[in-house]
């Protein structure tokens, strides 16, 4: 009976394993000790909604430069995110922001708002952020994504806290395919320079889709070479990545593990460690 309890005991153990190695999937070749490791997400406000107003859906724009508008409720810009991974990895000096991606460009911050109320508990909430591109578009279609981050990067993951369309600058023409229905990753971080004595921060955001160990997933690739297959949305951190230029790459799987169609889909950034 004690034989029968221990093997038992040893067969349990092994699917606990293998179900916790899911999340985060093993791959070859993995020599070094560079680790991808799922965090807590940062706690999110109740009720944070942000909506892009300018310019409308499907809209052509003819004249430079073009001028977007977002509202949001719920989550200040500007300011500090006072909680502890704030000391953890690196901080953007200008507080909280709403990161906008263009395409399939680098993200680019906008901080400036104009609060139209405050409640009687200091909670700021419609909130008016304008902007204008920080570089010139080419004439055609165009995407633009836009969510809110704390001040360390990661993205709030609320239900309505993530928005995008379509819009034309010059010549209403598909110059590319999207179709913003289907599922499809946005990589958010990282991006640009961190240092070499802290995790580095791994965020993203998916749409039209669920992650799970046999649903859909995200893969990502360090400098060509390792790998790992995330099945849970949310934040992780990267230790081991040593000083110099660095490749991340996030593709979203199906549940076959092959990259869902989409321009999209599989990213490539280059980063800096000093």
């Amino acid at each position: 009976m004690r034989l029968k309890t221990i093997l038992s005991m040893a067969l349990l153990f092994q699917l606990a394993s293998t179900l916790y190695a899911a999340d985060i999937g093993e791959v070859t070749p993995n020599a070094t000790d560079i680790q991808v490791v799922s965090v807590d997400p940062t706690p999110e406000p109740q009720e944070v909604e942000l909506k892009i107003i300018f310019p409308n859906n499907e809209e052509l724009k003819t004249s430079w430069p073009i001028h977007f508008e977002a509202r949001m409720d719920g989550f200040p810009v500007g300011v500090d995110s006072q909680f502890d991974r704030a000391r953890e990895i690196a901080v953007d000096k200008e507080g909280q922001s709403i990161h906008v991606i263009i395409d399939d460009k680098d993200y680019f911050t906008a901080y400036e708002a104009l609060f139209d109320a405050l409640d009687d508990h200091d909670l700021y909430y419609d909130q008016k952020i304008d902007f204008d591109p920080p570089f010139k578009l080419t004439p055609g279609k165009h995407v633009v994504r836009m969510f809110p981050c704390r001040s360390y990067g990661e993205s709030v993951k609320g239900s309505h806290c993530f928005d995008a369309l379509v819009f034309y600058y010059k010549k209403k023409e598909d110059t590319f395919k999207v179709d913003l229905s289907a599922p499809y990753l946005t990589y958010n971080e990282p991006q640009g320079s961190f240092t070499a004595n802290k995790p580095i921060l791994l965020d993203f955001y998916i749409q039209n889709c669920v992650m799970s160990r046999d649903g859909y997933k995200v893969r990502i690739t360090l400098d060509g070479k390792i790998q790992r297959t995330l099945t849970i949305w949310g934040p992780y951190y990267i230790y081991g990545l040593k000083k110099g230029k660095h490749t991340v790459k996030l593709e979203l799987l199906d549940r076959k593990n092959s990259v869902v169609p989409g321009p999209f889909n599989s990213v490539e950034k280059t980063i800096t460690v000093n």
